[in-house]
C-alpha cells in the first residue's frame, strides 16, 4: 500500500482535530472528574493511533522502495554499457520486478514518452515518491549529469551510496533496540512499585485514618493519590516513548506510538489493580 509522507500528514491532521474535539466536549461534560484521566488516554489514542498504523506501512512500502533502487540504478547502469539510449534502457528495465518501484517506473517511462527529458521525469519520480533518501539520490544523479560524466558511473556510484545508507539505518535500528526495551521496562518497573506501595503502604494508611486513628492523617487521600500517580506514569510514559523514537527512529514523532502503548497499559494497570 502506497502511503507518502503527505498522506501522513493529511491523516495527522484529520486524527489531530478529532482528538481535540472530542477533548473538548468531554472537558465540558465530565470537568476535573477522575473519569477524565482514563478519557485523556481514549483521545491520545485517538489522535495518535490512525498516523501509526498509517507510518507502519508507509515503513513497509519505504523499506521496499529503497531496498530495491540500488538494484534498478546497477540494472539500468549495466543497460547503458551495453549502448542503449537512456530512455530504452529505462522502459526496458521498468518491464523487471522492483516491488512498488515497478509502477513509479513506468510512470516515468510514461512521462518521457510524452516528451519531458530524463532530469525532469526523475525530478518527477522523485516528488511522487517523496522519501528523503530518493530525494538525495536524485539530487546525485542530476548535478552529476549536468557538470558531464559517464551516466552508468553515476548509477553505479548512487546504487553504492544508496545501498550504504540502507545498511547504516538497518544497522543503527538493530543496535538501538535494546534502548526501547528500557524504556518500557522503566514504565513497567514504575507501575509495579506505585501498585505495590500503594496496596501496602498508602491503602492500609487511609483505612486506619478514617477509621479515627490518630496521628495517621495522610495529606492526599486514597483517590488523589491514585491520580497523581496515574498522571505521573503518563508523563513518563509520554516523554520516554516520544525519546525512544527519537533513538530509534530518529524522530520525535516516531515516538508517538510508544508513548501511546506505554499510555494505555498505564491506564490499564490503574484501572484493574491500583
Amino acid at each position: 500500500m502506497k502511503i507518502t509522507r503527505r498522506t501522513l500528514k493529511r491523516i495527522a491532521i484529520v486524527s489531530s482535530i478529532l482528538a481535540i474535539a472530542i477533548f473538548v466536549v468531554s472537558l465540558f461534560l465530565y470537568g476535573t472528574s477522575p473519569h477524565m484521566d482514563y478519557i485523556i488516554i481514549l483521545i491520545f489514542s485517538v489522535g495518535v493511533a490512525p498516523p501509526s498504523f498509517a507510518g507502519i506501512f508507509h515503513s513497509r512500502w519505504k523499506k521496499k522502495i529503497e531496498t530495491a533502487i540500488p538494484e534498478f540504478l546497477r540494472d539500468l547502469g549495466t543497460s547503458l554499457k551495453t549502448g542503449m539510449p537512456i530512455h530504452s534502457a529505462i522502459e526496458h528495465t521498468s518491464k523487471r520486478e522492483y516491488g512498488p518501484l515497478t509502477k513509479e517506473l513506468k510512470l516515468l517511462v510514461v512521462h518521457m514518452s510524452w516528451g519531458m527529458n530524463f532530469e525532469e521525469a526523475l525530478a518527477k519520480l522523485s516528488e511522487r515518491v517523496d522519501l528523503p533518501l530518493i530525494e538525495k539520490a536524485t539530487v546525485l544523479i542530476l548535478e552529476a549529469g549536468r557538470h558531464g560524466g559517464d551516466l552508468s558511473e553515476i548509477f553505479d556510484s548512487t546504487a553504492s551510496y544508496v545501498e550504504n545508507v540502507n545498511n547504516w539505518s538497518l544497522r543503527r535500528k538493530m543496535q538501538t533496540l535494546p534502548y526501547v526495551a528500557i524504556f518500557y521496562f522503566s514504565v513497567i518497573l514504575f507501575l509495579f512499585i506505585i501498585i505495590l506501595v500503594s496496596t501496602m503502604i498508602f491503602t492500609p494508611i487511609s483505612e486506619l485514618a478514617e477509621s479515627g486513628v490518630p496521628l495517621l492523617r495522610p495529606v492526599l487521600n486514597q483517590l488523589q493519590t491514585r491520580r497523581v500517580f496515574l498522571h505521573t506514569a503518563l508523563l513518563e510514559s509520554f516523554f520516554g516513548g516520544i525519546l525512544a523514537g527519537k533513538i530509534n527512529e530518529d524522530s520525535f514523532l516516531g515516538g508517538l506510538k510508544h508513548a501511546m502503548i506505554l499510555a494505555i497499559a498505564s491506564g490499564l494497570a490503574f484501572f484493574f489493580f491500583f
